[in-house]
């Protein structure tokens, strides 16, 4: 009963990010810490030490070389990797409960948004972060306004991107781990209905890949974040040279790409943050465009280039190294640059640690297959493994 209570704790405060403070304009995740009150948790961490204690301590390295608070970042992210592995592998998993709340809390945002438009926008996320902490009130936007016809809402995420973001690397993280249902997939279509927006379509290009999935299994993850790399950088490069036609949201997904042929050698080795971004390269047509948002948010860019920026080239491609090649293969590498396309890929924030759970989940799933079919115990979950697991799972089933 005990660690289902932290579990339910643990997913309340990761899918519900308002819940979490902000102390001098650093969001304090208490997500992070919730897992350590399990002891069960932490004889999970002792006893698969040996198998990731190398990756991350080379990822610490490199991350502390580029910029301490990645690395304090990379910690924490992997503290919600494990947990989410820990209870997914336990039937501790609580994420499907907690997010049919956010989407039913979502879906009565957008009716009132027509019935009362003030109570609704009291009902988001702003009023609501300031209601629990006060002057310590988490970072939010209420951006409640029609696309389509039709309003977007937050449900109890940042805004209604952050929204999306989740409903898409959580619907990702389900399927990819055999966890689905049909009312969960029915709530999940309906929270992507009333939270539209740009990260929405990374559910469409999931849904066009996912034939494929067995084809790009098959390329190795380096591979798959190469030419996920070139493409966009092409693509970027292009794009600048029409000022992205002036729309800010390409400019600022996309401009990191360009940025990196533009820029000087020195701010690409060592990277630049947002203000000596603004201060020294203002004169090029997108970073002017993006000035805004750079300012707004502190950051520079979104994507791999945003890593660059903060860390350095040399730092960032190691520690992009460190993550492909701890991949479990090139389909789940390739959602994972999908799903953090618009951030860092050392955001804390809940969707990027589920873009990993994605990306190691058929690695885990294989590894946890053997275990207990060592210890005669049949899984919490239905594996999605690769077909080269396809024997692991069979013996598995044997032992039912």
């Amino acid at each position: 009963m005990y660690p289902k209570v932290i579990s339910i704790l643990f997913y309340m405060f990761f899918t519900c990010v308002i819940f979490n403070p902000q102390v001098s304009g650093v969001t304090v995740y208490v997500y992070v810490v919730i897992p350590f009150l399990d002891p069960g948790f932490l004889r999970f961490v002792s006893n698969t030490f040996r198998r990731w204690s190398g990756p991350l301590g080379v990822a610490l390295i490199v991350s502390f070389m580029g910029s301490p608070s990645v690395a304090v970042r990379v910690v924490s992210i992997a503290v919600c990797i494990g947990y989410l592995l820990y209870t997914s592998g336990r039937g501790l998993d609580c994420l499907h409960q907690w997010m049919a709340i956010n989407v039913i809390f979502a879906l009565a945002q957008f009716v009132l948004y027509y019935v009362d438009q003030s109570l609704s926008i009291q009902l988001g996320p702003k009023n609501l972060s300031k209601m629990l902490w006060g002057e310590y009130a988490t970072e939010t936007n209420t951006n409640f306004y029609e696309i389509f016809y039709f309003s977007r809402v937050s449900g109890f995420s940042r805004e209604a991107g952050f929204f999306s973001s989740l409903l898409v690397a959580s619907f990702v993280a389900d399927i990819v781990r055999g966890t689905t249902s049909r009312k969960m997939i029915a709530l999940y279509c309906i929270g992507l209905f009333i939270s539209f927006s740009k990260s929405s379509f990374v559910f469409v290009i999931f849904a066009a890949l996912y034939p494929l999935r067995d084809g790009i299994r098959r390329v190795h993850p380096l591979i798959v974040l190469l030419a996920y790399t070139v493409f966009f950088a092409l693509l970027g490069a292009y794009l600048a040279r029409f000022n992205f036609f002036d729309s800010d949201t390409f400019g600022h997904r996309l401009g990191g790409y360009a940025f990196l042929f533009d820029a000087r050698l020195e701010d690409v080795v060592h990277g630049i943050n947002a203000s000596e971004l603004i201060a020294h390269y203002r004169y090029l047509p997108y970073v002017h465009l993006i000035e805004r948002d750079v300012q707004g948010a502190g950051v520079t860019f979104a994507g791999l280039p945003a890593n660059v920026a903060e860390m350095g080239v040399f730092s960032a491609l190691i520690l992009l190294g460190v993550v492909a090649l701890t991949a479990s293969d090139g389909f789940v590498m390739l959602l994972f640059l999908l799903l953090t396309a618009t951030v860092s890929i050392t955001t804390v924030t809940s969707f990027v640690p589920l873009a990993y759970l994605t990306l190691y989940w058929p690695r885990f799933s294989a590894y946890s297959a053997k275990y207990l079919t060592v210890a005669r115990r049949p899984p919490a979950w239905k594996s999605f493994a690769p077909v080269r697991y396809a024997s692991v799972r069979k013996n598995v089933s044997m032992t039912k």
